[in-house]
């Protein structure tokens, strides 16, 4: 093993190196990399109580701990498949800074997660109607709220991706939007939909000046504040699209429903799944492909035999009599 250079290193200190490897080396996103810093912070925080690292006293049964009493309180197959991914990816970076062993990561328990199992869940028509008419109004609020709806609904943007649009991203000539997602660290330009411009032009005329962003958070952050101006941004949107959930009378959902409901409606209107993956901006057309489950005519189809030339039944075979007589 190498040497021990993280002992008597604090928790914070290594949270924030950690961190910055996420970034540099496997490139994360901010979002992610949030999960993997909340994770890494409790183990650690219920590892090491007095805030400063020892590794020699780290031992495999200290994770077994952490996870059976987080799991007690985290019912949610999918947040504790997503925990152990976290778990199991600092696990190899320890053994691989020469920290622990290797092969912790390997001895945590699976959670079965059969691939495409589950169909993301989008909203239904009339959860649709109760959002639009949560927008409704000409109030700076409403026309806001309006614009953003559209901007998620319309064209299945992430919330990030809405957050970090500025004036400059949107070209009225020509009718498109540049998109950048932190997420996938790609541009991609979409067509600029009538209904998206208008509301987008009604709410940016209730504005005093040219905003920086096109969702300017209305205060000012804190002195102090922890956050990023890139998280101010996001959580201000998302709290916006929140806001207007619960106006609606939605709470089983949240906006990245939204994007899971244009993502049906286009494979139930007959699009394909590359034009769902370049609407959605998503890395491998593979992701996309849970929506197969959708397209069921498609599927019957594909499950029709194959188009050929009509069967015929060969002529039977007709059993004469063996050279030399019957026997």
């Amino acid at each position: 093993m190498q040497d021990r250079k993280y002992v008597g290193m604090s928790c914070a200190d290594f949270e924030a190196q950690y961190d910055a490897h996420l970034f540099r080396v496997r490139g994360l996103s901010q979002s992610t990399r949030n999960l993997h810093g909340l994770v890494v912070h409790k183990l650690l925080a219920a590892t090491f109580s007095s805030g400063r690292i020892v590794w020699r006293d780290f031992h495999f049964q200290d994770v077994v701990r952490f996870v059976t009493g987080e799991f007690r309180r985290l019912h949610s197959r999918e947040t504790q498949r997503a925990w152990l991914m976290v778990l199991r990816s600092v696990l190899r970076y320890l053994a691989k800074e020469g920290h622990i062993a290797a092969g912790w990561d390997a001895a945590l328990p699976p959670i079965a997660n059969p691939q495409h199992a589950q169909l993301p869940r989008g909203l239904s028509e009339d959860q649709v109607r109760a959002l639009w008419k949560a927008s409704a109004g000409e109030s700076r609020r409403s026309l806001r709220n309006r614009a953003l709806l559209l901007l998620f609904l319309r064209l299945g943007l992430r919330t990030e991706e809405v957050a970090a649009l500025v004036p400059g991203d949107i070209d009225w000539k020509n009718g498109t939007v540049k998109i950048r997602s932190a997420k996938t660290y790609r541009e991609r330009t979409l067509p600029l939909p009538q209904d998206v411009g208008e509301a987008l032009v009604a709410y940016l005329r209730t504005l005093h000046a040219r905003p920086r962003r096109l969702f300017d958070p209305t205060r000012k952050a804190p002195i102090g504040s922890p956050r990023s101006p890139e998280q101010r941004y996001e959580v201000y949107v998302r709290n916006c699209m929140w806001y207007l959930f619960q106006c609606a009378g939605i709470r089983s959902h949240g906006p990245h429903s939204l994007r899971h409901t244009l993502a049906t409606g286009m494979v139930n209107s007959g699009a394909t799944f590359k034009a769902v993956s370049d609407m959605l901006g998503h890395k491998s057309i593979t992701t996309t492909l849970i929506y197969a489950k959708l397209d069921l005519k498609a599927l019957m189809q594909v499950a029709l035999p194959w188009p050929s030339a009509p069967r015929t039944n060969p002529p039977r075979r007709t059993r004469g009599p063996r050279p030399g007589g019957a026997r």
